[in-house]
């Protein structure tokens, strides 16, 4: 039994008749290109997170890079952003000449770690970009608050987080409307996924022209067709797709409630190993997009050796920091101490943690750790 460390199943096997009849439908009518179901998607969005508007893009990098341009900063400013995670907004950055200013992120969450922000600050900054990393929240209140100190703008990475909320002590709000602008991937393996790339930004204040803005940017900078206003480029999320996702949308509680399930018995199953570190304790606000584990890095190689050997795939995000990428050095700024970073690159392992794993397999996955770890 081969356990795979995700399983695309966004609709899968269980497609509903009237979900047929929508594919053969925009099929036949050719509606192919933001077509009703993408805007219908928006709404649905839209609603869902309990934001102003929603714009759909072509992947989530693409939502990144709009949302960068939208915000008006110019070549040679700076955005403070973490060393640790996936570098999409970084090479975003680096493409406009937009200066990344990498900070170190906290050992627990792997998330942004707001202590080094007023270090990490210069006459140049104008944003910050936090990333919700494996479903968990970057402390966004404090970010927030320090950007709004500061008069910068936020945008979150939310692309590992889609769903996830954070209580702010007045009420819990979805991860992705806290900043100006939030971003999200709908990758195949995303909390929310489709059946190819597709991605989306979050408009998270009542600001029609930014919307038109973001609009323009995503369809070649275009005020109307054939008139271009500005620089843009193209980023659309196919009708098809927009389908898929509607469809997913139907059952997306029941598709959280297992990823939280799953990773409360890994919790439960695994506590008493003292050589792994479990992830926080999330109090149910997270829905885990990967469940993340540390492992002393002399162990780290051969368990994820161990656990292949025996038909379970995990994976390591990420064995490298951004700050130590080659693609990414002549462009960056450090604006703190990259320690945890660093560490962590050699100690995370994520483990299968998807819908549509079943108690079986996700036992297989607890006995062979614990066979590891020599536990009965």
């Amino acid at each position: 039994m081969n356990i795979p460390i995700f399983r695309p199943e966004t609709v899968g096997t269980q497609i509903a008749s009237n979900f047929e009849e929508a594919f053969n439908k925009i099929i036949s009518e050719g509606d192919f290109i933001r077509g009703k179901k993408v805007i219908e998607l928006e709404g649905k969005l839209a609603d869902y997170l309990e934001t102003f508007a929603v714009i759909t893009t072509a992947n989530g990098t693409d939502a990144l890079l709009a949302s960068l341009m939208a915000t008006g900063i110019n070549e040679g400013e700076e955005v403070i952003t973490p060393a640790f995670g996936y570098p999409a907004a970084v090479e975003m950055m680096c493409l406009l000449k937009i200066k990344p200013v990498l900070i170190d992120v906290e050992w627990t969450t792997c998330n942004m770690d707001p202590a080094y922000l007023t270090e990490a600050l210069s006459p140049k900054t104008k944003a910050v970009l936090p990333i919700h990393l494996f479903g968990t929240s970057a402390p966004i209140q404090e970010i927030a608050y320090f950007a709004r100190t500061h008069q910068l703008t936020v945008i979150e990475d939310a692309a590992q987080a889609f769903g996830s909320e954070y209580d702010d002590g007045l009420r819990r709000k979805k991860l992705g409307t806290f900043g100006e602008l939030g971003c999200t991937s709908f990758f195949p393996s995303k909390n929310l996924g489709c059946w190819g790339d597709g991605g989306a930004i979050f408009i998270n204040k009542k600001d029609e022209n930014l919307v038109k803005k973001l609009r323009r940017i995503v369809s070649h900078g275009q005020n109307q067709k054939y008139y271009h206003a500005e620089l843009g480029f193209n980023s659309r999320l196919d009708t098809l797709q927009a389908a898929v996702l509607l469809q997913n949308m139907l059952t997306i509680e029941k598709s959280f409630e297992k990823r939280k399930r799953i990773s409360e018995r890994y919790c439960l199953e695994l506590h008493d190993i003292a050589e792994i570190e479990l992830p926080e304790n999330n109090h149910g606000l997270a829905v885990p997009n990967l469940f993340t584990i540390r492992v002393p890095h002399q162990q780290r190689d051969k368990l994820k050796c161990y656990l292949l050997s025996e038909g379970i795939f995990s994976q390591v995000y990420y064995p490298l920091p951004i700050h130590l990428q080659q693609a990414y050095s002549p462009y960056i700024r450090v604006g703190s101490p990259l320690s945890i970073s660093e560490r962590l690159a050699k100690t995370v392992l994520s483990l299968p943690c998807f819908p549509s794993m079943t108690d079986i397999e996700q036992e297989k996955v607890i006995l062979t750790l614990k066979r590891f770890f020599g536990k009965k």
